[in-house]
C-alpha cells in the first residue's frame, strides 16, 4: 500500500514537472525554437486574424501526435504524389493487416522545422501543458443562411455523396471526441478552412483512415466557410 502511494506521488510530481517545463518552453522558447506564444497566444487561445490554432484544452495525445507528424519526413520511396492525391495508389501508405494507415505527415513551413528541433521529452511536456490550460469561446454572430448551411453539414453531411456529418466524429457541438477527433468549436475559422485546403492539396495526410482527406475532397469553397462560421457560433469551454 505504501509503495502504491509512493508511486502515485512520484507520477504526480513528474507530471507537474513536465507541465512546468512545457510552460517554460511555450512562453520563452529556446535556442532554435521560438516561443509558442508568438503564434498560439499567451494562453494557447490561438490567433483568429492569422488563423493559428488554439492549443489550450486539446487532448494531450492529439497535440503529441500532431507535433510528431510535423517532425516526420515524407516517405522516400520514389512515389510522386499528386497535388490533390485522389489516386491513393500513388500515395505512400503503411499497411498493417487489413487496415490502411496514413504515414502521418503534416506540411507547414513554420511548424516543420520547429517540430524537428523538439526532443521527445519536449513534445510530451508541451502536450501536457497545453492540454491543461483553460479556454472559453463566445459565439460569433453570422447571418441566418450561413448558419443554416453550416448546421446542415454538421448534422447531416452530404449523404448523396456518402459524406458523413461532422458531428459524427467531432461531437454534436463540435467539442471533439478523445485523442483522435479534435474540437472544432473554439478554433479560428480561418484555421479550419486552411486545414481543409491542405487536405485537398495533399499537404496534410495524418488523419485516421484518411477520413478527412476523403471528406475534404467533397467540400466546396462555400462549404468550408459555412462550416467554419457554424462552429465559430458555438459556445465552448474546457478546463473551466
Amino acid at each position: 500500500m505504501l509503495l502504491l502511494v509512493y508511486l502515485q506521488s512520484h507520477r504526480s510530481a513528474s507530471f507537474e514537472t513536465a507541465v512546468e517545463m512545457g510552460e517554460q518552453l511555450a512562453q520563452q522558447g529556446r535556442e532554435d525554437i521560438p516561443a509558442c506564444t508568438g503564434c498560439h497566444g499567451g494562453s494557447g487561445e490561438g490567433n483568429r486574424g492569422l488563423g493559428y490554432p488554439r492549443l489550450a484544452g486539446l487532448h494531450p495525445d492529439y497535440i503529441r501526435k500532431q507535433l510528431r507528424d510535423f517532425a516526420r519526413n515524407p516517405l522516400d520511396i520514389g512515389v510522386k504524389v499528386d497535388a490533390i492525391a485522389r489516386d491513393y495508389t500513388k500515395t505512400p501508405r503503411i499497411y498493417k493487416d487489413l487496415t490502411v494507415y496514413s504515414p502521418g505527415i503534416r506540411s507547414d513551413a513554420i511548424m516543420n522545422p520547429i517540430a524537428k528541433a523538439l526532443t521527445p521529452e519536449e513534445i510530451d511536456n508541451l502536450s501536457e501543458y497545453y492540454a491543461r490550460l483553460p479556454f472559453k469561446a463566445r459565439p460569433v454572430a453570422a447571418d441566418f443562411q450561413t448558419l443554416e448551411n453550416g448546421r446542415e453539414l454538421a448534422a447531416r453531411g452530404k449523404p448523396e455523396y456518402m459524406m458523413p456529418r461532422c458531428s459524427a466524429c467531432h461531437g454534436p457541438n463540435g467539442e471533439g471526441f478523445g485523442a483522435i477527433f479534435p474540437p472544432l468549436s473554439g478554433q479560428p475559422p480561418q484555421y479550419i478552412i486552411n486545414q481543409i485546403n491542405k487536405w485537398q492539396r495533399g499537404e496534410r495526410d495524418n488523419d485516421n483512415l484518411a477520413i478527412m482527406k476523403n471528406i475534404s475532397n467533397l467540400l466546396t469553397d462555400g462549404d468550408k466557410k459555412t462550416i467554419a462560421a457554424y462552429f465559430d457560433n458555438m459556445s465552448y469551454e474546457v478546463n473551466q
